[in-house]
């Protein structure tokens, strides 16, 4: 479940979604994802602020919004990009003071989202793809 600015989303990553990201980015998915875990390992130790903006730097709002949307639109279509977008600026880049988690800044989302892909793949690689 993807939270963003006050909503929940449901995702499913597919090559469709892989192929779209690509055609509207020239770059791959998986990678995207990847710089924020290995953003996430080289960072330990550093101050909160000092993370955040290393994650923010890793790549631009627009390519998060079409990431987000990439995987969102695959598993719920009638999700536009403008939501996406408009989700992304309202929750902006850096930590707030509010309790939830519901709206945690966009590239903490990109963080938590890495790691959900990261532990699907590894459950679903073993499995034949008539299994999944």
């Amino acid at each position: 479940m993807i939270k963003l600015c006050y909503k929940e989303y449901e995702w499913k990553l597919t090559q469709g979604a892989c192929k779209s990201f690509f055609d509207k980015t020239g770059l791959d998915l998986y990678t995207v994802f990847g710089d924020y875990i290995n953003a996430s390992l080289e960072s330990q130790g550093e101050t909160l602020i000092g993370r955040m903006q290393t994650f923010s730097k890793l790549h631009s709002r627009d390519i998060a919004t079409k990431a987000f949307h990439a995987i969102i639109s695959a598993e719920n279509p009638e999700v536009k990009i403008n939501e996406i977008e408009d989700a992304t600026y309202r929750v902006s880049w850096q930590l707030s003071d509010r309790p939830d988690d519901l709206s945690e800044p966009w590239p903490l989302v990109m963080l938590s989202t890495a790691f959900a892909i990261n532990e699907y793949m590894n459950k679903n690689l073993p499995k034949k793809k008539a299994d999944i």
